[in-house]
């Protein structure tokens, strides 16, 4: 086989994969921004004298609380991310029957563990807070994170 030739096909080649190679360097730092979360039911609890019709965290959506109920339907499922990132908030959203008085607040999310993951809370206060927990205790246990008056319904 004459010099060129061999020249001629051993380059043919180089452009392809150099292109393949720059493609699968430009696409690796996309593989770091998956973040690792995890999956929570979603519960809510009403301490208030109104039904709140529809709840929600974030896109995620819950049901139908009555006045000074909770606890007992969980929806499924919202997602957060598994390592807690101080600071983290949540928007809370909630309406009265047929979507009247329609409000949201932005809650801080209290720190959490990884191996917490059983249930994010949503507590409706007689104050009008609006507190959140991601805990793996019932509303029952004396471990619970919300204590005192606050955890009267």
């Amino acid at each position: 086989m004459p010099a060129n030739t061999r020249h001629r096909r051993e380059t043919k080649w180089f452009p392809s994969v150099w292109r393949l190679c720059l493609l699968a360097g430009l696409c690796l730092p996309l593989t770091g921004c998956t973040e690792d979360r995890m999956t929570l039911n979603l519960v809510g609890h009403n301490h208030t004298n109104r039904s709140i019709y529809s709840f929600g965290v974030n896109e995620y959506g819950g049901g139908y609380l009555g006045a000074h109920r909770g606890g007992g339907g969980h929806t499924c499922c919202i997602s957060i991310p598994r390592a807690y990132r101080p600071g983290m908030t949540v928007t809370v959203w909630w309406s009265d029957w047929g979507g009247e008085n329609a409000m949201e607040r932005i809650v801080e999310v209290p720190r959490y563990g990884p191996d917490e993951g059983g249930a994010f809370a949503v507590h409706f206060l007689r104050s009008g807070e609006v507190k959140v927990f991601v805990t793996m205790m019932g509303y029952w246990h004396p471990n619970y994170p919300l204590k005192g008056e606050d955890a009267e319904l």
